[in-house]
């Protein structure tokens, strides 16, 4: 398979989402100012995409649910530790955080985009590796959803215990 036609065959909502996450990427490289709304957005389509690809491929072997575990355990400690509270601030009474510029967000978003991707890929043009591929995107899937809880129970945790900032949307 070329991959003019493995990009032919790609769905175009994957690439309205890539579109999206790189935007949301890029944007992330600049310190900035944005409602709590905006910065949960992220977490909530990788959470939500690591819990649909549990679901789907639940029942297929027993194993799936161990490799979601899995790779649930690792981006869950990785989530932990890839946020410094201290580094936001937050004005509670506008519901808004500045948070510093990193590569992090980009290159996390990317990465687990392009590792479903790529699994999927593998997936439907080698047919006898399907399982093997299915279950690595499990893995990818659980660490999605662990990475992002991991990172939520992290900047609540910031936000709980932040004082209030007089922060303006720029």
């Amino acid at each position: 398979m070329n991959l003019s036609h493995l990009l032919q065959a790609t769905p175009t909502w994957v690439f309205v989402l890539f579109a999206v996450l790189l935007a949301l990427g890029l944007r992330r490289l600049r310190t900035g100012v944005q409602s709590l709304a905006r910065v949960w957005a992220v977490p909530a389509i990788f959470i939500a995409w690591g819990l649909y690809g549990l679901a789907v491929h639940l029942g297929s072997a027993p194993s799936n649910l161990l490799h979601w575990i899995a790779g649930a355990a690792v981006g869950g400690a990785l989530g932990l530790w890839s946020l410094d509270p201290a580094a936001l601030a937050f004005d509670h009474q506008r519901r808004l955080v500045r948070q510093p510029g990193s590569a992090l967000p980009l290159l996390r978003n990317l990465g687990i985009f392009g590792a479903h991707y790529v699994l999927q890929v593998f997936a439907a043009t080698h047919p006898q590796l399907r399982d093997s591929a299915m279950g690595w995107d499990l893995v990818v899937s659980g660490f999605s959803a662990g990475y992002f809880v991991g990172w939520a129970a992290r900047f609540l945790a910031g936000q709980r215990r932040a004082p209030q900032t007089d922060l303006a949307l720029a």
